[in-house]
């Protein structure tokens, strides 16, 4: 998962692992920035753009991702989602779409588009080894008791998973 990102930032929950994990290669819609100014920290998507590790992305209006953005949009999708799953779309599937939106990874990965959610990139870097799974699961479990809804409240089964995969 070297890839660029795009992200519905504001649906993701940790910062920090974010910025290790896509620093630099990190990308938001201008929709997903306005949605991100009105939620409860908009200083942290602010910092975040000001220290250069995450970038604004436009979305074209004379092109194919803007035709993407006015499709998902009339399906009932919100402007930060479908912005960045168009952009994630223009780029010929070599990008990653970033959500905990459900609905929004399924629609991104019936067009061709990697993704991953919170969940799932706890589990990489716990699986790569750049944090325990102790530390992965506290977080995890952190996150859930703050409102983050998740399948599960271990990592464990998903890492071994991987782990075998590869």
């Amino acid at each position: 998962m070297d890839n660029t990102a795009v992200s519905n930032f504001s649906a993701v929950g940790r910062m920090d692992i974010l910025r290790k994990r896509y620093g630099g290669r990190l990308m938001v819609t201008r929709e997903v920035l306005l949605e991100a100014e009105k939620g409860p920290r908009p200083e942290a998507i602010r910092q975040a753009i000001e220290e250069g590790w995450v970038k604004v992305r436009p979305l074209y209006a004379d092109s194919e991702e803007h035709g993407v953005f006015v499709e998902l949009r009339a399906r009932g999708f919100g402007m930060g989602e479908a912005s960045s799953i168009a952009v994630a779309c223009s780029t010929g599937g070599t990008w990653v779409f970033v959500s905990d939106d459900l609905d929004a990874r399924r629609e991104a990965g019936r067009r061709g588009v990697g993704v991953v959610g919170t969940y799932g990139i706890l589990v990489r870097e716990v699986a790569e080894g750049r944090m325990s799974l102790e530390e992965g699961n506290a977080l995890l479990r952190r996150m859930i008791a703050s409102g983050f809804r998740s399948h599960s409240d271990d990592l464990r089964a998903e890492v071994e998973r991987l782990g075998r995969g590869r």
